[in-house]
């Protein structure tokens, strides 16, 4: 069967999702996609719901990503499955399947009617022996997982363990097929550690029950910290002032991953006296602790790297910081994409055979479809041949031209009866009716856009309006979500005659991440609320992003001035250390237009304007993430700016103008001068931040009914729909 030229390669983690689509060309790859999306909390967390949170993380990922249509594989953690290696007798290549099924009822733990399994085989020149892997999983565990995948409508075409990943991305990477001598790779997951040793086109694989949570418990104990916060301090141990306590904390998982190294190693050269392992190279979060490379390569007497980089794929552009950063934990996936190119060196595939089969013919049904069309098209060709010469052959027959210049001249013919009955004095009342339609979508998107924000649940303290109980909620772990400007542009696509609206919401947060709180929450609200009765639209469930690209990062600096993170940021008369915009109270959602949802209060302008009376609002300087090209209906937050940045001061004594009149633009300044209003207080201490991000989404106006006859409504067309939106 043809190989596809792209697959996606994708690992469900303990602490992330990974996945790369990688694009082949001959031999090579290329990176055309990747994403990595960390759960909400670590699956190793206690009382986590493991399902949910995987639901949830995939869930963003469907979203964010097209996977329907594309080749899929997949793979389950090294310690959920079973690897086992065995050395063959000689054997007639036929008989080979026979014996492996033999020794995989041997090896493989469990009844052999109860497992999916598979098997490789590893050969070489200069040795007639041949080598097996077997690779099983039981079938409760598999269906339970392809079950899981399968609600979010995720259906792998491959299913493999993340150690044979590994294997096949290291394989590739490091053309292991043409190297001299062993190489131990070591990849530590969250639950358990797999030692993987390559040599000479073949692998061997031992996975052991320790890995970066020990870690972290080990913390947990040490410091009475909850999971989480220990979790945190293991990652930044490096730069933290504690970094001497932390590793003594975590001396004795070291001992006790250094014993099972050395027991694996052991075992592998009583299998191979004659292997030198001298190279170890490392994989996972966990590898980036400090000190542990270092302690390895002293106890093991081995030169000991960490995998940071890929030799034959790299990211350029914007994503390629990213990329770099992650590169660490995404082995796996990268060896589950080649193999879904049909260059892995291990093709073991752990999808049931019925599974596979029952998506292969839902695969060829659309074929079959397709072929009877023809089938249908050829017969019916064979028909109009003859007919077509009878009708050349019949004198009395008008030419087919005629027939064409016929049917155009009473379509437009219809056209134009159909627009002159429009424009008649009697159908005024209907057309001045029309200008009613779809008047409740803007304030339903309105309600929308407040209950969405709404989802955030924000703290009670940032809800009033005391500034000193707002400022004593830690920035990161707010929960408000404020809107900034609200955009609608609308949009026909004449094909499919459907109605639109493009909507931007201009939203600032300040928790410590901003992207992934707000795919749980807003984005979640409007997913979750895409079609309901008595609404007059749909929500496009697969328009809806939180635009990670066009994320600003606000920095407030020890003096309070706000700067754009990477430039300055521009400010219109503001004073060091002072906000422009002053909390404002706010109510529940759900009562109105302005709710608390939505960002909005006392002071902020559902219209455009707003403000206290008598104060002008300044300009907030910021800028704006872009919103939708065009024209359109629009909610901002807070008046206009001034002309010019802070309070204008009078002019001085002795110039010419009447006496208590200002000059130049207006009777502002002379009551700025007499009565200055102070700069609004800032929301935010120093040296902390907040983001700026646009969410966008699409909504589907849905038909109006209307009380002309059909052929009459039908006629309206993109002209009439836009002046009624």
């Amino acid at each position: 069967m043809a190989r596809p030229k792209a697959a996606w390669g994708l690992e469900v983690g303990a602490a992330a999702i990974k996945a790369i689509r990688l694009t082949r060309d001959g031999d090579e790859v290329s990176v055309s996609d990747f994403k990595v999306i960390a759960h909400r909390k670590a699956l190793s967390t206690p009382d986590v719901d493991q399902n949910e949170m995987i639901r949830l993380s995939l869930g963003q990922l469907v979203s964010q990503r097209v996977l329907e249509g594309e080749h899929l594989v997949m793979s389950v953690p090294g310690h959920a499955a079973f690897a086992r290696f065995a050395k063959l007798p000689p054997v007639e290549p036929r008989k080979v399947p026979d014996v492996v099924k033999f020794e995989a009822v041997q090896q493989i733990p469990f009844p052999i009617d109860q497992v999916e399994w598979d098997y490789q085989t590893f050969t070489s020149d200069d040795s007639p022996e041949i080598e097996v892997g077997i690779f099983a999983i039981t079938r409760d565990r598999v269906q339970q997982r392809l079950s899981l995948y399968g609600e979010l409508g995720i259906a792998p075409e491959a299913l493999t363990l993340g150690p044979v990943a590994v294997y096949n991305a290291m394989a590739y990477d490091h053309k292991l097929a043409g190297r001299k001598g062993p190489v131990v790779y070591l990849d530590i997951g969250t639950y358990a550690t797999d030692v993987i040793i390559a040599e000479h086109g073949r692998c061997w694989i031992r996975t052991f029950p320790l890995g970066g949570t020990h870690f972290t418990e080990a913390i947990v104990a040490a410091f009475k910290l909850s999971y989480s916060k220990a979790e945190k301090l293991k990652h930044e141990a490096a730069a933290s002032k504690y970094t001497k306590q932390i590793m003594q904390a975590m001396r004795p998982v070291f001992s006790d991953l250094l014993q099972d190294l050395q027991r694996s190693i052991g075992y592998y050269q009583t299998l191979h006296r004659d292997a030198k392992l001298t190279t170890m190279v490392g994989l996972g979060s966990t590898f980036k602790i400090p000190g542990l490379r270092k302690f390895l390569g002293q106890q093991l007497q081995m030169h000991v790297l960490r995998l940071d980089e890929y030799k034959r794929i790299a990211v350029t552009g914007r994503q390629a910081a990213t990329f770099a950063q992650s590169a660490v934990g995404m082995a796996t996936a990268y060896g589950l994409a080649l193999q879904g190119l049909g260059l892995a060196r291990i093709n073991a595939n752990l999808v049931p055979v019925k599974t596979l089969r029952a998506e292969l013919w839902r695969q060829k049904t659309q074929w079959f479809a397709a072929a009877a069309a023809i089938v249908v098209l050829g017969a019916a060709m064979m028909l109009y041949r003859p007919i077509s010469d009878r009708s050349s052959l019949n004198p009395g027959g008008e030419p087919a031209v005629v027939s064409q210049v016929l049917e155009t001249g009473g379509k437009l013919k219809r056209d134009f009866e159909q627009i002159s009955a429009a424009n008649k004095v009697g159908f005024a009342a209907e057309n001045l009716r029309r200008l009613v339609d779809y008047r409740d979508v803007w304030p339903h998107l309105v309600n929308d856009v407040a209950h969405a924000l709404a989802s955030t649940d924000p703290q009670p303290e940032l809800l009033g309006s005391d500034v000193e109980k707002i400022l004593a909620v830690e920035p990161q772990q707010r929960k408000l979500v404020q809107l900034e400007h609200l955009d609608g542009r609308y949009v026909y696509l004449p094909e499919s005659k459907r109605r639109r609206i493009a909507l931007t919401l201009n939203v600032e947060l300040s928790h410590d991440r901003p992207i992934e709180f707000l795919n749980l929450t807003v984005a979640a609200w409007l997913r979750a609320n895409a079609e309901r009765p008595d609404v007059p639209y749909r929500i496009l469930a697969d328009t809806i992003s939180c635009n990670p690209d066009l994320l600003q990062t606000i920095v407030v600096s020890e003096t309070g001035e706000t700067k754009v993170l990477g430039g300055e940021r521009p400010s219109s008369g503001s004073q060091p250390g002072r906000r422009e915009r002053a909390p404002a109270p706010r109510s529940r959602p759900g009562s109105g237009a302005g709710a608390a949802g939505a960002g909005a209060g006392p002071g902020t302008g559902m219209t455009g304007g707003g403000g206290a009376p008598g104060r002008r609002a300044p300009s907030s300087g910021r800028r704006r993430p872009p919103g939708p090209p065009g024209g359109g209906l629009g909610i901002s937050r807070g008046g206009q700016p001034p002309a010019s940045g802070g309070p204008r001061r009078p002019s001085p004594p002795g110039s010419r103008r009447p006496a208590g009149k200002a000059s130049g633009r207006g009777e502002h300044n002379v009551l700025d001068a007499m009565g200055p209003v102070p700069n609004r207080p800032t929301l935010y201490p120093p040296n902390s931040k907040y983001y700026l991000v646009p969410i966008t989404f699409e909504v589907e106006l849905l038909d109006v009914p209307s009380a002309l006859p059909a052929d009459t409504a039908a006629g309206r067309g993109q002209d009439g729909a836009e002046a009624a939106s």
